[in-house]
């Protein structure tokens, strides 16, 4: 809501009073825009970004920084989503084709309409036999994130000490397997003699992406995203591009919302793919926009740490957080062979967690019909996307921890570092400890139904 000054009226007279009004009201405005506008430019610049959770992920430029004198790495806790795959369900692809392929036999479709629906249909063909699997992009995505955790890290994964064990648990789903498989020959490139464990099953979704129930959370997020799609995005101008009369558009299109929202959930899974359609070419700046901000809200309600749905979101991290401190524990004690802790999930499992332990970024819990004013879903949850927490120890035993996302540098505002960018582990631990102890066990009612995550999530 804008803010405007607080006025006494009877000090001043109507038109200076007004005016004031006016300014207040206008410098309100642009400090609104001006949190609103940047994600607009980035979609401007880069259309691809509009794919939220669907978009690829970047490779960072920059290397992380030296570590104070005397600590070498030794240990690495990490939690991954699966790299780049296609959507899950063919209706998230040809939902649009039939709306089209009827508009176009009425002899209403554009030309640029035609070419729309021949971009699906190549799209679909595509995905046939692959719902829901790696595409060859996520798999690059991973073995990439290997190499590089090697590059970067060597001193944890060279056997010195004993410490040649590595530990990786998936979630069951075949993206997440094949995901772990090619990060863990990325390493396996650069080194040899390590002993990797590869563990999976149903039992390790407890704290690897636990399953809540959120189907009434569900419903709640929808309508906000549905209030978000409506006030954020123009839809006059497409519709025009894809029919020439416009006037029997409902005929084939009821909701006219719900078909670009249609489209454009299809543009997002593209780039993942080896045809990669450009479907996005066909929405204006402005209607990537609203699109992008409505399934971006919906996630961040469900998912985040919004201020409607905030602890239970978190009780998905909950044992996480004990998992991670667990393992790291017993990383430490004399004698351990363990080099690092990998494990493989969803977005569903990682946002819970950043946004739990309040990483850079996730700090602060909005309002879910505004989160996209503050929260890149295509920034934070891209396919691959990753936190990797680096254990640094010197002669005497101290042991400091720097915290990777995405693979670059980042923290926890509410926590001071011990130095540059790094956390004394005891300061880290006891911050995890207490996050985790004030969710309270009544918010987690798991989903038996065993169905795997689709739509926005996974």
């Amino acid at each position: 809501m804008l803010r405007t000054e607080k006025l006494n009226i009877m000090d001043l007279d109507g038109k200076t009073a007004l005016r004031r009004i006016a300014i207040s009201l206008i410098a309100s405005l642009f400090g609104f825009l001006a949190i609103a506008q940047p994600y607009k430019s980035t979609l401007a610049a880069n259309p691809e970004r509009a794919g939220g959770v669907f978009s690829g992920y970047v490779v960072p430029k920059d290397v992380p920084s030296k570590a104070p004198k005397g600590y070498k790495p030794f240990y690495i806790s990490h939690y991954g989503r699966h790299g780049s795959r296609y959507h899950t369900s063919a209706s998230l692809v040809g939902a649009a084709i039939g709306p089209l392929m009827e508009a176009d036999s009425a002899g209403i479709l554009t030309d640029e309409g035609r070419m729309v629906a021949r971009q699906l249909d190549t799209l679909l063909a595509e995905h046939e036999g692959m719902y829901g699997m790696l595409t060859a992009k996520g798999a690059s995505e991973h073995r990439g994130i290997g190499n590089r955790m090697y590059s970067n890290y060597p001193s944890v994964f060279n056997g010195k000490g004993g410490r040649e064990e590595v530990e990786c648990v998936s979630s069951y789903w075949p993206r997440c397997l094949v995901s772990m498989a090619n990060l863990c020959t990325g390493i396996q490139e650069c080194t040899g003699g390590l002993h990797f464990i590869y563990i999976t099953g149903p039992k390790y979704l407890d704290y690897i992406s636990m399953d809540l129930d959120t189907k009434e959370l569900g419903k709640e997020a929808r309508k906000t995203s549905r209030k978000v799609l409506e006030s954020l995005t123009p839809s006059g101008r497409f519709m025009c591009a894809m029919f020439k009369d416009t006037a029997r558009v409902k005929e084939f299109v009821p909701d006219v919302l719900s078909f670009m929202d249609k489209v454009y959930t299809a543009a997002c899974i593209s780039s993942n793919t080896d045809s990669k359609p450009d479907l996005f070419s066909h929405f204006t700046t402005d209607e990537l926009y609203g699109l992008w901000a409505a399934k971006s809200d919906r996630l961040y309600y469900s998912f985040g740490i919004s201020k409607e749905a905030g602890d239970y979101s978190s009780a998905i991290a909950k044992p996480l957080i004990a998992d991670i401190v667990s393992k790291a524990d017993a990383a430490m004690e004399p004698g351990s062979k363990r080099a690092a802790d990998l494990r493989f999930g969803h977005d569903v499992g990682l946002l819970p967690l950043i946004g739990t332990i309040g990483i850079k970024g996730m700090e602060t819990r909005l309002e879910s019909s505004r989160a996209h004013e503050r929260f890149f879903s295509s920034e934070m949850t891209p396919m691959a996307a990753n936190l990797q927490m680096v254990f640094y120890r010197n002669r005497k035993g101290n042991v400091l921890v720097r915290l990777l996302y995405n693979e670059k540098e980042t923290c926890i505002p509410a926590l001071k570092c011990a130095t540059g960018s790094f956390y004394r582990w005891e300061d880290l631990r006891e911050y995890l400890i207490n996050i985790a102890a004030a969710i309270p066990d009544d918010s987690i009612v798991k989903d038996n139904g065993g169905v795997e995550r689709t739509g926005i999530n996974g």
